[in-house]
């Protein structure tokens, strides 16, 4: 699937991720993992590692790879499949005329963006939950977590971000993000060396506008004044002192 990467940079990656499935048991014993595919470098990236972290534990986990085309029938992602089930990894997709369904839900100038990622992720459940795949890995990483971290306190007036493990709502399908302690620019760095093909796109038309786009930006300024902006932010995220935020329900008063 993927070339030789070099060793150092392999036994980075593998090391990021293993410490982050130990912290959060996302890989166990007996799993039947369902990546869910975008056909992006990050997805590619996630399976390569969740093979590489398959030759070196001491027990059985099967990996199967879901991809949503929500774009045209000739899809950006098919060539990468096709890459993939060649190599002997199970994959499969379905067809979801997206653009259709919003426009008939969403009136003009609303965003779409909620609606989507409701249906996208009713989707994914039911793949995962009718193919008999107990947890559904997402190829998200460092910077994501970040972003959403910033987006939420804000625009939302949340402290939240991304957890590495979490029950979905519909108590039944278990998201995992093993690749959650990777920057993104090691993931960068990584894919030059991929062999198969990667396509960035996407259905969404939204990458250059909205919350995210401008949360990006404003990270992008923080990390050139501080380079170690980003890995604060993270950590962070790990060492929460609920006696000093203003939230009653994790007060500690007498």
């Amino acid at each position: 699937m993927i070339a030789s990467l070099p060793v150092p940079l392999q036994k980075k990656l593998t090391r990021l991720v293993s410490q982050c499935s130990i912290a959060w048991k996302l890989i166990e014993p007996n799993d039947r993992i369902m990546v869910a595919f975008s056909g992006g470098k990050d997805s590619i990236l996630l399976i390569h590692l969740l093979e590489s972290i398959r030759r070196i534990v001491p027990f059985e986990f099967e990996i199967g790879v879901f991809h949503l085309n929500q774009s045209a029938p000739d899809f950006p992602a098919r060539d990468a499949l096709d890459k993939l089930k060649h190599e002997g990894v199970r994959v499969w997709h379905e067809d979801l005329d997206t653009a259709s369904l919003l426009a008939e839900k969403i009136p003009p100038g609303d965003s779409p963006c909620g609606l989507c990622s409701r249906i996208r992720r009713g989707i994914i459940y039911t793949q995962a939950t009718r193919e008999g795949y107990n947890k559904i890995a997402l190829g998200h990483h460092r910077d994501d977590t970040i972003e959403t971290f910033m987006m939420n306190i804000l625009f939302n007036g949340q402290i939240k971000a991304m957890p590495a493990r979490l029950l979905a709502d519909n108590g039944v399908n278990t998201i995992i993000r093993p690749m959650l302690y990777i920057p993104e620019s090691l993931l960068i760095e990584a894919s030059q060396y991929l062999e198969i093909p990667i396509s960035e796109q996407t259905f969404c038309t939204r990458g250059h506008s909205g919350e995210r786009y401008e949360t990006k930006q404003l990270l992008a300024a923080l990390e050139a004044r501080n380079p170690n902006a980003k890995g604060s932010l993270l950590r962070a995220l790990h060492h929460v002192i609920p006696s000093h935020l203003l939230d009653e329900n994790l007060s500690s008063r007498a």
